[in-house]
């Protein structure tokens, strides 16, 4: 299963060194990997990882610390297939010194039965899901040392019939 809907976990970490000021072609090369990390991490596509990655790259996201390319490829298994026709749409993208950081929306069909932490089986709507989210990568050459993810995975699971209250966020809209 991709990143999204896992339990939480938490492996030791490491910290990066600062990096030299970079050209304006290095930058689109970054933005490039970046927009590729991004990618294989929403859909939990580790066969790209090797190509991003450092190998002692420090990853952080709401359900997952670690700090190895070894431990990330493990965290994330197979991809994740309880959605299909996913649409990844950058936002925001901007450059500063390592760091490429960029805000993203995720919209997808809900296609496939969803198994929510091990122990909820929430059956497929055929309906479309939105994630939006954040993400920092900083930079070591042209890959990726420390990326840090940010997102709400209960948003997909706001508009689901069947998801139990307590794994809703509680927000003012009316269901």
């Amino acid at each position: 299963m991709g990143l999204l809907f896992q339990p939480r976990r938490m492996l030791t970490a490491t910290t990066t060194a600062p990096h030299a000021s970079l050209t304006a072609e290095e930058m689109l090369d970054r933005a490039a990997v970046f927009g590729a990390a991004l990618e294989a991490v929403l859909l939990g596509d580790a066969s790209q990882f090797n190509d991003v990655f450092t190998d002692d790259v420090e990853f952080v996201s709401p359900h997952l610390v670690v700090a190895s390319l070894t431990a990330v490829q493990s965290a994330f298994g197979v991809p994740e297939d309880s959605l299909s026709e996913v649409e990844l749409v950058i936002t925001s993208l901007d450059a500063v010194g390592p760091k490429v950081l960029a805000e993203w929306l995720l919209e997808a069909t809900f296609s496939r039965a969803l198994l929510f932490d091990d122990d909820l089986l929430i059956e497929p709507t055929g309906g479309r899901v939105q994630l939006r989210g954040a993400s920092v990568a900083e930079f070591r050459g042209s890959r990726i040392a420390a990326f840090r993810h940010y997102f709400d995975d209960s948003q997909l699971l706001d508009e689901l019939p069947g998801v139990p209250d307590q794994l809703r966020w509680m927000s003012a809209r009316p269901r």
